[in-house]
């Protein structure tokens, strides 16, 4: 392993410690505008998705084409192709199958299982897989930094390098190995591990951000029930040194508290969009559960929540940011009458997908943030 020259960010989400802040402006999802882009009450999607913002496509997995991810129009909500990336052993097959996408600045497409990450052109061609030499990431994380594929590990991140070498990247990065004969057996290593094979990974051109769960074995969780306290990301800025921290608004990290913490994704314009979890777990906390997400600004901290118009809509899944408006999946609602009573189940899968506008509830706008939400 190398450690790469040129400068890099990396926010780690295992720092304990650091205080979550209140937003500097509130915004809210106008479920009353809008457009849909995808209605079709066979779909059965997966809320991780990935966005295309140049050419305008929205990849995701539906559990109706388990064995690949499926890409359509931004514009029109059809159906463009299929990404096929089946469950086996072969060099384009995925071991343990699909657990996400991620998709390049120059618009290829990373789909990535727990252990190989298949890689496409923007025209779905297969170009080839990586294995990299780490545990297993339950996840599937992955992102693009400088034109190759990275996944976070312990301290850091390891990026695809030439011929045949990986690189590390990381001021203390310590590569935890595949092999579990490696492995040490203690109840803190076993803490780490878990937290390392969950952690979810946001690249830009010279930064990568990571969050993990918190907590673990040694906090009174359990693999099936982990602690997890996701209130900031922290920052190492490599080449000057200096170190900071990215505190997550304080609503949304109270939220999250209760789950395995926000996903991570991008504007593409160089700010950090939190895609909070929804569980019906949050409906029972105080006050209920609002916060849908928020969008950060790893330069200057300024944050901007995005909440529902009411507490405890367990039906809309915040999935990211597109042209200033919320991209949001409605779970399969379904009701049923049992014992002369109604009952009404959110799966978790969607069957539409729409665009919603954000307004301005209360706040002073971030400069270059959501520049036309009012």
């Amino acid at each position: 392993m190398s450690r790469v020259a040129l400068p890099l960010l990396i926010a780690v989400g295992w720092v304990f410690g650091a205080d979550a802040v209140s937003a500097q402006q509130v915004l809210e999802i106008d479920y009353s505008a809008g457009r849909t882009i995808i209605d079709d009450p066979w779909r059965a999607i997966h809320w991780r998705t990935a966005i295309d913002r140049e050419r305008r496509v929205l990849y995701l997995r539906d559990w109706e084409e388990p064995d690949g991810v499926m890409a359509f129009s931004l514009d029109t909500g059809e159906w463009i192709r299929t990404l096929m990336a089946p469950e086996g052993d072969g060099p384009q097959e995925l071991p343990e199958g699909v657990e996400t996408m991620s998709v390049a600045p120059d618009g290829r497409v990373y789909v990535s299982g727990k252990v190989r990450i298949l890689e496409f052109d923007p025209q779905g061609e297969y170009l080839g897989h990586w294995t990299p030499n780490l545990a297993p990431r339950m996840s599937g994380a992955v992102c693009d930094i400088g034109g190759q594929p990275a996944v976070p590990t312990r301290n850091g991140v390891v990026r695809r390098g030439g011929e045949g070498s990986d690189e590390a990247i990381g001021e203390n990065v310590s590569v935890i190995s595949g092999d579990p004969e490696d492995w040490d057996k203690t109840d803190e290593f076993i803490d780490e591990l878990w937290r390392v094979q969950r952690a979810r990974i946001l690249c830009m051109p010279h930064a990568a951000f990571v969050v993990t769960e918190y907590g673990g074995l040694q906090s009174g969780g359990t693999p099936s029930n982990p602690v997890a306290k996701p209130d900031s990301l922290a920052i190492f800025y490599y080449g000057s040194n200096r170190e900071g921290r990215l505190p997550i608004p304080a609503a949304l990290a109270a939220d999250q508290a209760l789950t395995t913490g926000p996903l991570l994704e991008t504007d593409n314009r160089g700010h950090v969009v939190l895609l909070g979890v929804s569980m019906p777990t949050l409906i029972a906390q105080e006050g209920g559960f609002w916060d849908m997400g928020a969008v950060m600004d790893p330069e200057n901290g300024c944050q901007a929540v995005i909440r529902n118009p009411e507490k405890n809509m367990m039906q809309p899944r915040f999935m990211g940011v597109y042209q200033d408006s919320a991209v949001i999946g409605y779970l399969y609602r379904e009701e049923t009458m049992e014992n002369g009573q109604r009952v009404i189940t959110h799966h978790n899968y969607a069957n539409r997908v729409a665009l919603h506008p954000l307004r301005r509830v209360s706040g002073t706008p971030c400069p270059g943030m959501l520049t036309s939400v009012n």
